[in-house]
């Protein structure tokens, strides 16, 4: 799970009313709203010459004359001869919009030929946004003990973690029965239809991935050009969901582990004393938090602080001095270093940070994937812990779905994670061999449902590799956006 920078802001997206236009698409009503485009506003980035807007959808496609919701729209426009327009998701955690306009400019070289287009899933960002209570719904979470191997942990972790799904449902508006991959991908096809497409050109990158392989299969005679980067496997369960990022964790760690050592670590003087008095810090706080004003350090905040070891190097050394200040007492430096990674603001979760895009994720993987019965936890955390002895425990931030998942309150939906595309139109799958988030064998799994897939690797570990690898995937990714040129099969770019 990747950092992400916080800051909290109220959706207003200046967007205006919207009329409606003409336009049938597969598997949705014959009506096609257009979207009223204004300049962006009210977003955590700057949006100058970016356009927002609306786009009005049923929540219920089984009852589309029912109730309506909107979803979110940005558009950057494009810069030079367009060719059309292109949809972008950029993954789990939804907020397309502020991802657009963070972002927008490494994606120069498509936005010559296309206008670039994204939205927040519904669930995130100003799209319906799913709200599980209030802070301190998550205070509470946070202060209990990770884990539920141990009958008085267990009692605690899953009271907390049943309040927060409950908090979930009551603050869903109606949305959770209607808020995994299928219906997501239907609003995609309204979206295409009110761009004025005929057919849907799309790029996206890891859950985004699954997205296109489930509107690809909805509508496979929508499909235009699109690239499915960092592919993940739709049928995976949750549970292999998990040992996936619990691995990817693990290994950020000991690199983590080996940086200090290597450069003289003030924790010990080899990776197994380091991480002795890690793990020894996480216990000890299970039984004695640290006191922070008014709010205690425990052990599911510090593992929380530990996930900056998958910032790479320009966090370590942080977060070195911050433990050895925790070890000798001082837990404010590490609390500080928690809030920051799950989004934490003046007790708010914002929908930015790691904890805040929590109910957006659990709305999407809970409805689609097949998920465990609370009977099982203490089973799947022992092989968990197997993986990561930190990370493999069930805290608010590490393997947060599963508890929560075992709890969802609607049933699984297995739509969302269905991929079996009958189209013609070829569709580009991109893994990274290194990435352990996303493994290749799961990115040729989803090529296969595609029927016509085609799988191209990359060297390296990068989660998403364009454009970001280098001068070999641009070079496939933007020939086939821009001219069609299919790559061939077989296709391996070495790490930049």
């Amino acid at each position: 799970m990747a950092l992400v920078a916080s800051s909290a802001f109220t959706p207003a997206y200046a967007i205006a009313p919207t009329a409606a236009v003409a336009g049938t698409t597969a598997g949705t009503a014959a009506v096609a709203p257009a979207i009223s485009w204004e300049a962006c506003a009210g977003l955590p980035v700057s949006p100058a010459g970016l356009d927002c807007g609306k786009l009005t959808v049923p929540r219920d496609y089984g009852d589309p004359r029912a109730r309506t919701i909107d979803v979110a729209v940005i558009r950057a426009k494009a810069t030079g001869t367009r060719i059309g327009s292109l949809v972008m998701n950029f993954g789990g955690g939804g907020n397309g919009v502020i991802n657009l306009a963070a972002s927008h400019q490494k994606y120069a070289a498509l936005r010559e030929h296309y206008d670039l287009v994204s939205f927040d899933p519904r669930g995130s960002g100003g799209t319906s946004p799913l709200v599980c209570g209030s802070g301190a719904v998550a205070d509470r979470l946070f202060a209990v003990n990770p884990g539920v191997r141990n009958p008085d942990d267990r009692k605690a972790f899953l009271q907390a973690t049943a309040d927060f799904v409950r908090a979930c449902e009551k603050g869903s508006g109606g949305i959770l029965p209607h808020a995994g991959m299928g219906d997501t991908a239907r609003d995609m096809d309204r979206l295409r239809a009110a761009l004025g497409e005929d057919r849907l050109d799309y790029y996206g990158m890891s859950l985004g991935s699954v997205l296109g392989g489930v509107y690809a299969t909805l509508h496979p005679q929508r499909v235009g050009r699109m690239v499915l980067d960092a592919g993940l496997n739709p049928r995976q369960s949750l549970v292999e969901v998990v040992k996936q990022l619990t691995r990817t964790s693990q290994l950020a760690y000991e690199r983590f582990l080996a940086w200090c050592v290597k450069k003289g670590c003030d924790l010990g003087k080899d990776t197994k004393v380091v991480n002795g008095a890690i793990e020894g810090l996480v216990e000890r706080l299970k039984s004695k938090p640290l006191k922070v004003g008014d709010r205690p350090l425990g052990a599911s905040l510090a593992i929380t602080a530990l996930q900056a070891a998958g910032g790479g190097e320009p966090l370590w050394r942080e977060l070195e001095a911050r433990l050895a200040q925790a070890i000798k007492g001082d837990g404010d430096p590490l609390l500080k270093l928690a809030d920051a990674i799950t989004g934490r603001q003046d007790g708010a979760y914002p929908s930015l940070g790691v904890f805040g895009s929590a109910p957006y994720n659990s709305a999407v993987y809970c409805r689609d994937r097949e998920r465990p019965a609370v009977r099982d936890l203490p089973r799947i955390e022992a092989e968990l812990t197997r993986i990561s002895p930190i990370f493999g425990q069930l805290s608010p931030t590490t393997a947060f779905l599963i508890p929560t998942c075992a709890q969802w309150p609607v049933p699984v939906d297995p739509e969302g994670r269905t991929v079996r595309h009958t189209g013609l139109a070829p569709i580009v799958v991109i893994s990274s061999e290194k990435d352990t988030a996303a493994p290749t064998k799961e990115a040729a799994s989803l090529t296969r449902q595609l029927t016509n897939g085609v799988l191209v690797t990359y060297g390296g570990d990068l989660h998403a590799a364009y454009p970001a690898g280098g001068p070999c995937v641009i070079g496939v990714v933007e020939d086939y956006m821009v001219t069609g040129k299919v790559p061939a099969k077989g296709t391996s770019c070495p790490a930049a």
